[in-house]
């Protein structure tokens, strides 16, 4: 199974924690595949995250990750087409974001969880990316 990541412009792709990735015998991309079976969205590049969740209705699960929620919706995301299983991770240190965005983004999208995660900042997905593959590849492990 793969997983998209979505990370924000000008961020290189990266596994956020390899020795938990390969635990889970997932395998990450940048963009849709066959057997996607999960999309993480970190930051702005969460916008990329519902984008594709939003045009694929099949997708069981979403990670959005300290994503800012926007004075305005992007009229280019459909976010009511947005079903999946969303797990919002959000850190109470983030300057940039805090609890406030995540409630918000709890509010608009419907199978919304969000967790905030104590002492954390922007750049959570490296501390959190056990309890990211947790949600995306529940019950996979390496045989």
């Amino acid at each position: 199974m793969s997983i998209v990541i979505c990370l924000p412009a000008g961020v290189a792709s990266f596994d956020p924690g390899p020795p938990e990735t390969e635990k889970r015998d997932v395998r990450l991309a940048s963009e849709w595949e066959a057997n996607t079976g999960g999309v993480v969205g970190w930051s702005s590049g969460g916008w990329n995250a519902l984008a594709l969740a939003a045009t694929h209705p099949d997708l069981p699960r979403l990670v959005i990750a300290s994503l800012p929620y926007p004075e305005e919706e992007d009229p280019a995301v459909d976010l009511d087409a947005v079903v999946a299983r969303t797990l919002l991770l959000y850190g109470s240190a983030d300057s940039q974001t805090g609890s406030s965005h995540g409630t918000r983004w709890q509010k608009r999208l419907p199978n919304a969880r969000l967790e905030m995660v104590p002492g954390g900042d922007h750049d959570l997905l490296v501390q959190m990316w056990a309890r990211v593959l947790s949600h995306l590849a529940p019950r996979r492990t390496r045989r």
